[in-house]
């Protein structure tokens, strides 16, 4: 099955990541050239379950490879592996702000708050992206429902924003234009609940899908859009 069909068929086929783990040698998963785009997608899983578990799926080199995911985050390149090792570097995060360093006569305070993560990576690449998913998603406080837990999740999801010219390819199209990615959306998933939420570039408000709200055995394919520009609301000031 290409790369592609992949989340589609885990979805249908499985309820839990430890079935997912069972079952996903079941397909072969090659390299595919997508004829739109004329590359062919190196395409990495990861797949979580409403109590919590989560497994990253690579094929690396045409193999299958499975890794358990206690931390719940990844990004889309390199392998989980090594992302995994390039945390090593970070080992001396903290959520608590430094104390002042004292040099012989000359004493150094911290310039603010945050000095415990001082030197998180801000950049757009996926390794960085990782290091700041691991970091924001173990320092913040617990959730304690689920629609906190959501906004908790679209907070962190702040930091990964890519504004539209930020990151641009060196070269332009056929037609001239500046080839620049941009976050197209951002989404969130309530896996007891069962409800999705996204926001998109143009529209920032979170929104929401309630899968309980519609024929979970229906035989038609059903669209939600996800169009609309952002509205400012006016406000006035009161006595």
């Amino acid at each position: 099955m290409a790369p592609w069909e992949l989340g589609s068929w885990i979805l249908d086929q499985f309820a839990t990541v430890e079935e997912v783990k069972a079952g996903i040698g079941q397909v072969v998963v090659p390299a595919v050239r997508l004829k739109a785009w004329n590359l062919e997608l190196e395409v990495h899983y990861i797949v979580h379950d409403a109590s919590g578990q989560s497994v990253v799926i690579e094929y690396v080199d045409d193999q299958l490879h499975l890794h358990d995911n206690p931390l719940g985050v990844f990004t889309n390149s390199p392998s989980f592996d090594w992302h995994m090792t390039n945390l090593r570097n970070y080992v001396n995060f903290s959520t608590t702000n430094l104390e002042p360093l004292q040099l012989g006569s000359v004493r150094l305070a911290p310039l603010g708050q945050g000095s415990g993560m001082l030197g998180m990576p801000g950049d757009f690449t996926p390794p960085s992206r990782f290091v700041r998913a691991v970091a924001f998603s173990q320092s913040i406080f617990p959730a304690q429902t689920g629609r906190e837990a959501i906004l908790n999740a679209f907070h962190i999801l702040n930091t990964f924003d890519i504004p539209r010219g930020a990151a641009r390819e060196e070269q332009r199209d056929a037609h001239g234009n500046v080839l620049a990615d941009h976050t197209l959306w951002s989404s969130a998933s309530d896996l007891r609940a069962l409800q999705f939420h996204f926001r998109t570039y143009a529209n920032s408000r979170i929104r929401r899908v309630d899968l309980m709200a519609h024929d979970l055995d229906g035989d038609a394919i059903l669209t939600v859009p996800m169009s609309g520009e952002e509205e400012i609301q006016m406000l006035t000031a009161t006595p």
